[in-house]
């Protein structure tokens, strides 16, 4: 067995424990070693990995996520928490937004949020967002809405449909929403299809800027979407990362973007 393959397995156990703990608080080893068919030994070394990566705290005898690693809130709801920071998130990324451009904008409440500053002429906006529909019909904005199947809790559209609608699409920027920021992991989110989007928008775009209030740093969620290296983070604040692996604008206008 190759050590890819090794990881691959890896990875679908933790996002089975984190599904696990969310169905049910916490979980304990003993439970695990049935559900996820391995020796205790192995379900206590992944969750010691998990617990050193921020992603559970482990108990005697068991586990539970975080705070903060629950499932996703509805989009509702998101839109109603870090308001401010989102808003100065929201009118920095407005600002990268060039005339006659081809963006992407991502589902999620700070991309939605984004739409309202916008002021670049003659530009096309793909996106999976379904409430930013109504935005941009304000602006009259040239849109196009990739089709797919639709994830209610995010109010994104996703799936193989609109990976394959996005083998045709190339971008000037596209601006990205994002659950968790982790300085070993990278960019994280909870929805295996949506990561795919995600990373596909990424690879097809000549520029990626990730949306991210403060309290996006320091967690990570099941389904990995890119490295560090691949987006420029757009932030109110930035935690104590290692320089060499973030690039970044801030509100306040200062940035790393080398």
């Amino acid at each position: 067995m190759t050590s890819e393959a090794k990881t691959m397995i890896k990875q679908q156990r933790w996002a089975a424990i984190i599904d696990l703990c969310r169905e049910n608080t916490s979980i304990s080893v003993a439970e695990l070693v049935p559900l996820l068919r391995v020796s205790e030994a192995t379900v206590r070394r992944d969750l010691q990995q998990m617990e050193d990566l921020n992603m559970v705290s482990r108990y005697h005898g068991g586990v539970r996520l975080n705070d903060g690693q629950s499932e996703e809130p509805p989009m509702l709801i998101k839109s109603e928490t870090n308001v401010s920071s989102k808003n100065q998130v929201a009118r920095l990324a407005a600002s990268m937004i060039k005339d006659n451009q081809m963006i992407y904008i991502d589902a999620g409440s700070s991309t939605f949020e984004m739409l309202n500053y916008v002021r670049a002429k003659n530009i096309t906006v793909v996106t999976i967002g379904l409430p930013h529909i109504a935005r941009l019909k304000r602006s009259s904005t040239h849109t196009i809405l990739l089709g797919g199947t639709i994830r209610w809790t995010t109010e994104a559209v996703t799936g193989n449909l609109t990976l394959k609608q996005l083998d045709d699409l190339f971008f000037d920027v596209a601006f990205i929403g994002v659950n968790g920021i982790h300085e070993k992991v990278g960019l994280t989110t909870t929805n295996e299809q949506e990561a795919a989007v995600k990373a596909k928008v990424i690879a097809h775009s000549g520029k990626t800027y990730v949306l991210a209030d403060g309290s996006k740093f320091n967690k990570l969620y099941p389904s990995k979407f890119s490295r560090l290296d691949q987006a420029v983070i757009l932030s109110d604040e930035i935690v104590d990362f290692d320089p060499s692996l973030i690039r970044y604008q801030l509100t306040s206008g200062e940035s790393r973007l080398d």
